[in-house]
């Protein structure tokens, strides 16, 4: 069955020269260049019945010939699309069934209802230069620009893209060469297919939100295995949510492209696999993140609430008023940062990672599973004895190796599943993590409550005035009284997780 492996990404046509004349590209180029037209006819029914089968159907004009292309159901991560295909010479421009016969996509075209109401409903027409690279540990790698405009109806849209397919080898080549380009050329992870733009303008689709998916690992896995997957995860997850950011309106977009960081923070601590470059740039997204979200927090949920239970003041009004700024700015350096190339390169420098990651292939991830989360509990229940200080340091503390076990806990949950009898395993796994998950967002509320405090002082110390500072002066003592509830909470939900029963003894 054969599958499609490509690395795509968006070049602008003023940095094209430098692409044609790129040396990553001369150092391992066999043979020269060829340059040629292809012309793309996609095919579905009015009622889009391919694309709800998730298949996709092109008849290409080629070299003086046509070509069909079907196309499964694939992914796509930090640019890397991968899927199936079968492509095979037929005679004219209209699709040629007798050519389709993976049993599968035979069955779906064997219907005449389906045949009948096949029609032409996007065009993509290109010019292709394509140089063939080949590597000295045998690894081919076809580099194809196509340059030219998508058509629906009297609709089009310019395509600029590059195209590094893996013909055979290793997949890491692609994300190295990849980089070797963009630290020259700007380049832009491309996520959607030339189909998938087409479709869109069918039915188009909003920013949605997309959160974290049970990872599912097996007892026999190699730790290195578990980690791929694992990070892959929190990548996809941090991906996904992107266009709510750019381009949406929802705050969970910020939240969850949070969460995907902080989750893959805590993969690469649980298996012990830093690097100080990746960390560096990981920090310079979560700050940016970091300060978006608690803006949407201080706006969204804290201001509200204060004045829902606070007498009026004149200030503030004025107060939101900065916030809103604030928040505004927050926002403008994070889409700001979405767009860099630092931010492209960070994607796929962990793309390139993941796809030659190499750690400790010989650990069974069972084992280093049991002796992480044994240290984190271990950890996390000598802050029992301190818990009565109400420090917020001490509750910051507290919080980080909550998360930090209940996302270790999530990881390996389907390990324990997998060991044991399901329904036994899965119910101790559930009942673990949902205690740990009430801790967890007991200790987000106090640690939401001590940084709306440093926020309102700093919205207060912008620039001197009467009516913010009463404003902010009162809004602090609200702030500081409400930590009362949590705080008595949080004893009770401590007791209640420490007597669960750990799921992986």
């Amino acid at each position: 069955m054969p599958n499609e492996i490509e690395l795509k990404l968006r070049i602008a046509a003023a940095d094209v020269p430098r692409l044609r004349r790129h040396p990553a590209i001369r150092l391992h180029l066999v043979g020269k260049s060829l340059t040629r037209k292809l012309t793309s006819i996609y095919f579905d029914t009015p009622d889009l019945k391919l694309l709800d089968a998730a298949i996709s159907l092109r008849v290409r004009h080629m070299s003086g010939g046509w070509f069909q292309a079907v196309k499964g159901a694939g992914h796509s991560l930090a640019g890397l699309h991968q899927r199936m295909e079968w492509e095979d010479i037929i005679a004219s421009d209209e699709p040629d069934f007798t050519k389709i016969t993976e049993p599968g996509l035979a069955r779906i075209f064997a219907r005449q209802s389906l045949r009948d109401a096949l029609r032409p409903i996007f065009i993509t027409d290109v010019q292709r230069t394509e140089w063939q690279l080949e590597y000295a540990d045998g690894s081919a790698v076809e580099v194809a620009l196509d340059l030219g405009e998508l058509r629906v109806g009297k609709k089009a849209e310019p395509i600029q893209e590059l195209e590094l397919e893996l013909k055979h080898g290793k997949t890491a080549h692609l994300f190295k060469l990849a980089l070797a380009l963009q630290a020259d050329i700007p380049l832009h992870i491309e996520n959607i297919s030339k189909a998938q733009r087409g479709y869109a303008y069918y039915r188009p689709q909003a920013p949605a939100i997309f959160k974290a998916r049970a990872v599912e690992l097996s007892p026999k896995m190699s730790a290195d295995q578990a980690f791929q997957q694992i990070a892959s995860e929190c990548l996809r997850q941090l991906q996904d949510n992107q266009d709510m950011v750019l381009h949406g309106d929802d705050p969970e977009g910020v939240h969850q492209m949070r969460i995907a960081l902080r989750r893959l923070y805590v993969a690469i601590k649980l298996f012990k696999c830093e690097t100080k470059d990746m960390q560096n740039e990981l920090d310079w997204l979560s700050a940016r993140l970091g300060s978006a979200r608690d803006w949407d927090v201080l706006l969204h949920t804290t201001l509200p609430a204060a004045l829902n239970q606070l007498e009026p003041h004149a200030g503030y009004d004025l107060l939101q008023q900065r916030a809103t700024a604030a928040h505004k700015r927050a926002y403008a350096r994070l889409r700001q940062s979405l767009n860099s190339q630092r931010y492209q390169r960070l994607l796929l420098s962990l793309g390139a990672w993941l796809t030659s990651f190499s750690h400790s292939p010989d650990t069974k991830v069972l084992k280093l599973a049991n002796r992480r989360l044994q240290q984190s509990h271990r950890k996390l229940q000598q802050f029992a004895e301190k818990l009565g200080e109400s420090n917020p340091k001490q509750l910051h503390k507290l919080r980080i190796e909550a998360k930090y076990l209940r996302y270790a806990a999530e990881f390996f949950a389907h390990v324990y599943h997998a060991k044991n009898r399901p329904d036994k395993g899965e119910n101790k796994t559930r009942r673990f993590a949902d205690r740990l998950a009430r801790l967890q967002a007991v200790l987000g509320l106090l640690n939401d409550i001590n940084v709306s405090e440093t926020m309102i002082h700093q919205l207060a110390s912008r620039q001197a005035n009467p009516k913010i500072s009463e404003a902010a002066s009162l809004m602090l003592e609200w702030n500081a009284m409400r930590s009362a509830q949590p705080l008595k909470q949080m004893h009770k939900t401590w007791q209640d997780f420490i007597e669960t029963q750990i799921f992986w003894d």
